[in-house]
């Protein structure tokens, strides 16, 4: 087990690139076997070092670009979308935007150059960060007390807030996603007066508390238009650089005024140009009153970008919608457990005892090739204690009537408390989680049993995670899993304080943060291995 952590995490030095033709050159060990000070010289790291070598460059092709799949056009944002029929009683919508400058001149510390791949820092190291605070593992690189945004003048800001379109203390970040040198946050409209739903920040941070860029422009972020941005809760980027963007399409839902305003759909974004590529909006039978699409996944095998699923969960409607890239097509599955658990409606945060019902929500896929021949989707309740599974190949299948066989409980409930908003797998089939009411990061090893002995808390504090509300794994060669701390009980509540730090982007390097504990492959108890008992109890 050992040797196999080792070689999952081992990395090339220096470049990702492979050398074509290796310039290996190692002294005789008779050069040197009278003196055991003098070592084998290795003259392409030197080499390398000094610039005088470069990988050579292998021909790229455009992952984005698919064969007779996609049609592009241009349109005028004023004007009414194309829509592509996947049946007489659903829409979708593809083509590809015009891409607006941003105003601010801010894309270029957007984008990586080619050769930044190559290196083998990390961004830490590469740019001598220092981060604003450390909590075990993880560290603090933005924070916040209130939201702001880069408005392209003062003025503009100034008539914002005049007219209501922005008001500051009911922004609130609630979702996260990071893709090389970016980090991207959504900002549902919760309340009035949130101008932008989906924002972007450069990952090397400039400032502590900077204001947020819209994605991918301003010309996105309206409510007089459906086709544009509505409301985001969540969004993924895939590993062919393309944004997916789940867009609920409800605003005001912590109000009187709650409304589907528009109806919910998917963007995507091809992320080396900020174009869209793709759109779908979901069919008006998936669109149950009341429900509201909160989270997607991606599901992508070796990387054929052409033949890719999301999974989007209905937090209140409890249901997943499947949507198949290649085709356009979608189709909607239920089942029971996806409902909420009456006995974990009751949360306690600090102060604060509130009661939700909100069901799925949470869902990690298990990496391709490790352990399965099939990939899992691991998915919960947000009002629940419990984990549960589904093989992914039977979401991919369209379906017309669901099997209730398919879905399975996984092992021991996580007691009292137990209440997970996101979750993420890597690639070694550690698990990460963050319980939000208990102010804590948790993981778990998936080769152990599924049971309260086996899952690890890598990091807690009454002060930098309340309420850790969104997390997400990069896809860097050291990978980082970034978490999105919120105290969104206290926003819907009583108000946020404007005097403290209330939003925090914080990351931690997912290896460091399991060394030596119950989620380390190579570290186990006396009872690790024993099935736990299959308790209904929550405490």
């Amino acid at each position: 087990m050992a040797v196999d952590n080792w070689f999952q995490n081992w990395h090339q030095p220096f470049v990702s690139i492979p050398y074509s033709h290796p310039l290996n050159y190692t002294r005789n060990h008779e050069d040197y076997s009278h003196d055991k000070s003098l070592s084998p010289v290795r003259l392409l790291p030197v080499l390398m070092s000094l610039n005088v070598l470069k990988p050579e460059r292998k021909s790229s092709r455009n992952k984005h670009q698919y064969s007779n799949t996609f049609f592009k056009v241009e349109p005028d944002l004023k004007e009414p979308y194309r829509h592509y029929q996947d049946n007489e009683e659903s829409s979708g919508d593809r083509f590809s935007s015009k891409y607006h400058p941003n105003p601010l001149g801010f894309p270029d510390p957007f984008h990586r150059r080619a050769d930044d791949d190559q290196k083998n820092q990390t961004y830490e190291e590469e740019h001598y960060l220092r981060p604003l605070e450390v909590t075990g593992p993880f560290k603090t690189w933005y924070r916040w007390k209130t939201i702001d945004f880069a408005y392209p003048s003062s003025w503009d800001r100034a008539r914002a807030i005049v007219k209501g379109d922005y008001i500051e203390e009911n922004n609130l970040p609630l979702g996260i996603e990071v893709y090389k040198n970016r980090v991207f946050i959504s900002l549902p409209k919760w309340k009035k007066g949130v101008p932008v739903t989906l924002a972007q920040l450069p990952r090397v941070p400039k400032e502590e508390s900077p204001a947020l860029i819209p994605f991918p422009n301003w010309d996105w972020h309206s409510e007089k238009n459906c086709d544009l941005m509505t409301s985001v809760f969540r969004m993924q980027v895939d590993t062919c650089g393309r944004l997916w963007v789940l867009d609920s399409g409800k605003i005001s839902i912590t109000t009187e005024e709650a409304t589907q305003h528009c109806p919910p759909k998917l963007l995507i974004f091809d992320l080396e140009t900020d174009q869209l590529i793709e759109k779908y909006i979901f069919r008006k039978e998936f669109i149950l009153q009341d429900g509201l699409y909160s989270n997607i996944i991606i599901d992508i095998r070796e990387d054929n970008c052409a033949d890719a699923y999301a999974y989007m969960s209905d937090v209140w409607r409890f249901g997943i919608v499947v949507y198949r890239l290649f085709d356009g097509k979608a189709w909607r599955i239920t089942d029971h457990l996806f409902y909420p658990d009456p006995l974990a409606a009751r949360y306690k945060l600090h102060h604060l005892e509130f009661y939700w019902m909100d069901g799925i929500f949470g869902m990690a896929l298990s990496p391709a090739g490790h352990a399965y021949e099939d990939r899992m989707l691991y998915f919960h309740s947000m009002s629940g204690y419990r984990e549960f599974y589904v093989k992914a190949s039977y979401l991919r299948e369209e379906k017309s009537k669901s099997d209730g066989n398919a879905f399975k409980v996984l092992g021991q409930s996580r007691g009292d408390q137990g209440h997970i908003s996101s979750s993420v797998m890597d690639d070694n089939g550690i698990m990460y989680f963050n319980l939000v009411t208990r102010d804590s990061m948790g993981c778990w090893d998936s080769r152990k049993p599924y049971k309260r002995a086996n899952l690890g808390i890598i990091a807690q504090s009454r002060d930098t995670l309340v309420f850790p509300n969104d997390l997400r794994l990069d896809q860097e060669k050291k990978q980082s899993m970034w978490v999105l701390t919120n105290r969104l009980p206290y926003y819907l509540m009583e108000g946020l304080e404007a005097s403290i730090y209330n939003f925090r982007v914080m990351s931690a390097y997912t290896d460091d943060s399991i060394r030596g504990g119950i989620c380390d492959p190579a570290i186990q108890n006396s009872d690790t291995f024993v099935e736990p008992l299959n308790d209904i109890h929550c405490d």
